[in-house]
């Protein structure tokens, strides 16, 4: 019993590792060098290349269920995020709904 206990304790502390290797130090995004400021659990930033220029666009979730598109402006290393437009399905705005 102690082998196995030893064994999870090892596989649970390099996962802890692993994990802590991911998390990087928070940052703020900025649209027209203005904070974004969200509620929390209300929004769901991703950096994603959502229109395959190379570049980490911004997609941010709101509370109403719409997706906002922050074209990438800048560089990966120093993006820059101006304007929005909502992200379309279907010639629709898309919506998930979460209520």
């Amino acid at each position: 019993m102690k082998k196995i206990t030893l064994i999870f304790t090892f596989l649970i502390a390099i996962s802890a590792n692993i994990y802590a290797q991911e998390v990087e130090k928070p940052f703020s995004i900025k649209v027209n060098g203005k904070d974004i400021i969200s509620k929390p659990n209300y929004t769901g930033p991703t950096l994603y290349d959502f229109n395959k220029d190379g570049l980490n666009d911004l997609i941010v979730a709101t509370f109403s269920g719409n997706f906002r598109f922050y074209k990438n402006e800048g560089t990966n290393a120093k993006p820059v995020y101006n304007s929005f437009t909502l992200i379309q399905a279907g010639g629709e705005d898309a919506k998930v709904r979460n209520w």
